[in-house]
């Protein structure tokens, strides 16, 4: 008998979304409740010229609902589901307009086997690869940044795949993207899939477990909220971690780290809460996009380290205009 994601995974793949999902370098599908568009890894975001209806926009998500157990009407209005390597975010039609008329709306991400960095991506490393790499050998926890789209997963990627036989790996993710790239087959690696519907299995609730389990790196695919206040528990408790996050620059990181761990609901003071983020996050990466005669270019901006004492960061390394 098929699982749950299976039959997820299944009907996906067969669905009118078909052609896109065969296509290596595609990374993100959406429809805006009109069109659907694609995001290519190498080119940008396009059209695609496939006619489909609302109707059949509606038919298909609501057979996805179906399948992963979760309502989605005018009552449940959203639905946010991760399955094998996909992410899929919708919008009931009670929610999503055009030209004033109800219709759906979905963002589809889609997990990639390995990571796009290559060993001489100088895109990518350049002067900073020798830092980030020397950050990684001596276990420093590790927050990379960046904007939607700006490469933060394949460095997360690369960097695990880096890592050095027998390193003890806990992976904490909610689509299996990371567990595809394990990398080294040498590693002790145990990856462990999010479901916010239980609380045993929310990013927190698994943050803390993953220390009952020594780890030497713990991996969170990508911090979002609450739970960077048990990312920051586990640093203070000696343990590294590697985690991605959004924030505007790379000055901005240690305030976003300190924010998100105060949407607890924890009673926390945003200042000594702060300093406790300088002194246990040493080391920041900030990734950018561009896009030059159509073709997309993401590359290390800045790589700062935590000043402690002055409270802010400290740039070790920034791109210069030449390398671009």
């Amino acid at each position: 008998m098929s699982t749950m994601n299976e039959r997820l995974k299944d009907y996906l793949e067969d669905s009118f979304l078909s052609p896109l999902l065969k296509i290596d370098t595609v990374t993100d599908i959406s429809y805006n409740g009109e069109r659907i568009f694609f995001e290519d890894s190498s080119t940008g975001r396009h059209p695609f010229e496939m006619e489909v209806t609302s109707m059949d926009v509606g038919r298909f998500l609501r057979q996805i609902a179906n399948y992963s157990e979760k309502q989605f009407s005018y009552m449940n209005p959203i639905l946010d589901i991760s399955f094998s390597r996909y992410r899929l975010n919708a919008t009931f039609l009670s929610l999503t307009r055009v030209k004033d008329e109800k219709s759906y709306s979905f963002s589809l991400r889609i997990g990639k086997e390995g990571s796009a960095i290559k060993e001489d991506d100088l895109a990518f490393w350049g002067e900073a690869k020798p830092l980030v790499m020397k950050a990684l050998q001596e276990k420093k926890s590790i927050v990379i940044a960046g904007e939607t789209g700006s490469g933060k997963t394949e460095l997360q990627k690369y960097l695990l795949s880096a890592l050095p036989p027998y390193t003890r790996v806990i992976v904490i993710d909610n689509v299996e993207e990371l567990e595809l790239s394990r990398g080294s087959s040498d590693l002790d690696m145990t990856s462990w899939l999010v479901d916010e519907r239980m609380e045993d299995a929310s990013f927190s609730s698994l943050i803390r477990n993953g220390l009952r389990n020594n780890p030497d790196y713990l991996i969170v695919a990508e911090s979002r909220g609450k739970e960077m206040l048990e990312a920051l528990h586990c640093v203070m408790s000696g343990h590294p971690i590697l985690t991605t996050l959004h924030a505007k620059d790379i000055q901005s990181i240690p305030s976003r780290i300190a924010r998100m761990a105060m949407m607890s609901g924890e009673k926390l003071v945003y200042g000594e809460t702060l300093k406790d983020v300088y002194h246990h996050f040493p080391f920041f990466i900030y990734l950018k996009k561009e896009c030059k005669e159509g073709r997309i270019y993401r590359y290390i901006d800045s790589i700062a380290k935590s000043n402690e004492r002055r409270k802010c960061v400290e740039l070790i390394y920034k791109r210069k205009a030449e390398d671009k």
